[in-house]
């Protein structure tokens, strides 16, 4: 065997070894770092996708099937400002009583404060005595003789069905018209709230919609101040319709058209559950869970990281509530109020663009 064959036959040297060694250590602290933050972005790129993807589906369904249809926001039980999990909602056909000529007598109730409340409750009683037994939940509405206002519809405290007035579409009794009183008796609709239907859509690992900063219009879900949040308020319903450790359901909901036409907020104490027609956008925040409910942090770290919005892997979505347009955009890098974070959402709102 030649020298040259011998030369060729070895083996790496040591000093060749300790080159290699020390190219791939390089290569970990440089390159696998950034590996792993792309990683988290293109898993909340692909959350915001989903979450569009699902909102997108439910307004389908609720045009082909001419009928109410939503998403429900579940919050987490663990983490009350986040939200991983989104159902159908689907909402009950309204009842009409269980025979052809069910009707209600309709009689003004005595005993209310005209300060607190213009025009009194009103009893409703059956003339067809229909079950009822469906519509204890705070939140189911009533509308009389297929036309005019809804009105809410619950059973009060000494067990007598009441209509009321909704303050949450501003219904006074100097502009909502009752029904007559007896001896004319009224066809009726009740309509329910919604419910959670099929098996969830689970965003990818470690991402979430952040609740603390997701709301409508001007107002935001999560509750009392929090920094970065100049300009908006927290949602008063929302806040009311959750209790510590045990948030409330958000349900938005597409009518037949395909517009955003109401919310619910489904309360875990009934009697604060709230639903009302959409009058803005709502915008979502998707997130990581770890900086769901977070504030503004001037100078976040890893051990101490700031609200989502201050993250440029971080998404808005908005839907338009007249014409159910859904956008997704990239929060505005560097801000420092929530409300500077969504320059690009809100003018993608304005031009129907992204």
């Amino acid at each position: 065997m030649s020298a040259s064959q011998t030369r060729q036959n070895a083996g790496m040297s040591l000093v060749e070894l300790l080159v290699v060694v020390a190219i791939l250590g390089l290569l970990s602290v440089v390159v696998l770092p950034n590996l792993a933050g792309k990683e988290g972005t293109r898993s909340l790129r692909l959350a915001a996708g989903n979450v569009s993807a699902q909102f997108a589906k439910s307004q389908s369904l609720a045009i082909s099937r001419r009928s109410i249809y939503g998403i429900w926001l579940q919050p987490l039980p663990t983490n009350s400002a986040a939200c991983v999990d989104l159902y159908f909602s689907d909402v009950p056909d309204p009842y009409r009583g269980d025979t052809f000529d069910a009707k209600f007598t309709v009689v003004p109730s005595s005993g209310t404060s005209a300060t607190l409340n213009p025009m009194p409750p009103v009893c409703v009683a059956s003339l067809a005595s229909p079950a009822f037994g469906n519509f204890m939940s705070p939140g189911n509405l009533v509308q009389f003789n297929d036309s005019g206002p809804l009105f809410e519809f619950a059973r009060n405290v000494g067990g007598n069905w009441e209509s009321r007035l909704r303050a949450s579409v501003s219904q006074y009794g100097s502009n909502t018209l009752w029904p007559a009183p007896p001896p004319a008796a009224h066809r009726f609709a009740i309509y329910r709230l919604p419910t959670r239907a099929g098996q969830p859509l689970t965003l990818p690992a470690g991402t979430a919609i952040d609740m603390v900063w997701s709301g409508i219009g001007t107002q935001r879900f999560g509750a009392a101040a929090i920094g970065g949040d100049a300009g908006w308020t927290f949602d008063p319903d929302y806040f009311n319709a959750s209790i510590p450790g045990n948030p409330g359901t958000v349900v938005p909901l597409f009518d037949a058209s395909g517009a955003l036409a109401e919310m619910c907020y489904i309360a875990t104490a009934p009697a604060s559950t709230a639903r009302f027609p959409v009058l803005g956008p709502l915008y979502l925040l998707i997130g990581r869970v770890d900086r769901c409910g977070l504030g503004y942090n001037a100078a976040p770290t890893d051990s101490n990281p700031g609200a989502n919005w201050q993250y440029s892997d971080s998404f808005w979505i908005a839907i338009d509530p007249k014409t159910g347009v859904i956008k997704t955009a990239e929060v505005v890098p560097n801000s420092v109020t929530a409300r500077d974070s969504q320059g690009f959402i809100r003018a993608g709102l304005a031009t129907g663009k992204l």
